[in-house]
């Protein structure tokens, strides 16, 4: 199965909640809230390593997105979002669904414009205006728990 990935609000907009969501036969999202971006900004800033806490963030809810879809994907195109770090990305979604013992060969993850038409993008506003409920929301314990 193909699916396309969206985001609105991007992680590093802290005052703003983050939704991520994907789409093709059927759709999900999943909401990251304002506070817990904060906290999660405030921990990478504490160990150092306050660059990588976007990209990591990122990686993390899109696994939490796609984890029940795992065994059915054989592509995902990530709308472009962070320009120059599709492989950091990839390299990071990989490794946390590996820690959750899924093998996932991360070449069938690619990035490209999903543009403002494309139904992802739709889910993700709706989501992001409270239009409609997030398949998720996740925490800050279980974004911890992709990371770590």
């Amino acid at each position: 199965m193909k699916i396309y990935i969206d985001q609105s609000s991007k992680i590093e907009y802290t005052n703003k909640n983050s939704v991520i969501a994907f789409s093709n036969h059927h759709n999900g999202s999943v909401l990251l809230k304002s506070k817990d971006k904060r906290e999660l900004e405030k921990i990478f800033r504490e160990i150092n390593k306050p660059k990588q806490f976007i990209y990591q963030v990122f990686s993390a809810m899109i696994c939490a997105l796609i984890m029940p879809e795992t065994r059915h994907l054989s592509q995902i195109i990530i709308d472009t979002e962070y320009i120059g770090q599709e492989n950091l990305i990839k390299n990071y979604i990989t490794q946390m669904l590996r820690k959750k013992g899924i093998y996932f060969n991360k070449n069938i993850i690619s990035f490209n414009q999903v543009g403002r038409k494309a139904i992802c993008h739709q889910i993700a506003i709706d989501t992001y205006n409270h239009k409609i409920k997030p398949t998720k929301v996740i925490s800050l314990k279980e974004i911890l728990k992709y990371i770590l």
